[in-house]
């Protein structure tokens, strides 16, 4: 019997150190600048699980977010409500926005061009999905009003990878079908000290929602 938890654990050992190893391989490229960023974070913000996250934490949540796009893809596509939350970092910074509240949220009137808030709002719309720009902080108490009043629903986010993941799960835990893209980069004044504008890939998520 000890031989056979011996083994067992030396196989999940194994196991863990080769999945270790595979992430870091592969995902190492799109995850440079996180160690230089920890170095220059306060002893508090070592503590934060989003500002705070580890190299290998960034691994796990691109796996996880992959995952769950994969599992939930299905259910989120025959929701009876479809609804998506675009980051206000994405709007174009060379002029004011011109977004107005809506029902839950803000929502983009379409002021310029080359705003991502703009392009992905139509690409979603072209999906059946309504979008919003995320200002509330309390995403808890929105996603359960949003439940309450949609049963059948799924939420497609759009956020950095650490927040994307922790989004993703909360949505699970209340039986709302998530799906995300992460940003390209993580500049918001968490980490940058001042907000920057930002982007993320319209054909990955087309080929998302196709």
């Amino acid at each position: 019997m000890r031989f056979k938890k011996s083994l067992a654990s030396t196989i999940d050992d194994a196991l863990i150190t080769h999945i270790r190893n595979t992430l870091y391989a592969e995902l190492q490229p799109y995850t440079r600048e996180v160690k230089g960023h920890l170095k220059n974070i306060s002893f508090s913000q070592r503590f934060d699980k989003t500002i705070g996250s580890r190299e290998e934490d960034y691994h796990l949540y691109m796996l996880e977010i992959e995952l769950v796009n994969r599992i939930y893809r299905d259910a989120f596509k025959k929701s009876g409500y479809k609804f998506a939350l675009l980051p206000h970092c994405l709007r174009d910074f060379r002029s004011q926005c011109s977004s107005v509240p809506g029902d839950i949220e803000y929502v983009c009137m379409g002021c310029t061009e080359d705003c991502f808030i703009r392009l992905g709002s139509h690409l979603l719309k072209k999906y059946n999905i309504q979008p919003y720009i995320s200002i509330t902080i309390d995403q808890e108490k929105l996603f359960k009003k949003l439940k309450a009043k949609h049963p059948d629903i799924g939420a497609l986010g759009i956020a950095c990878i650490p927040e994307l993941a922790q989004a993703m799960r909360l949505c699970i835990k209340l039986g709302i079908s998530p799906i995300g893209i992460p940003l390209s980069a993580n500049r918001c004044a968490r980490w940058m000290k001042r907000a920057y504008e930002t982007s993320f890939s319209l054909e990955e998520l087309e080929n998302l929602l196709k």
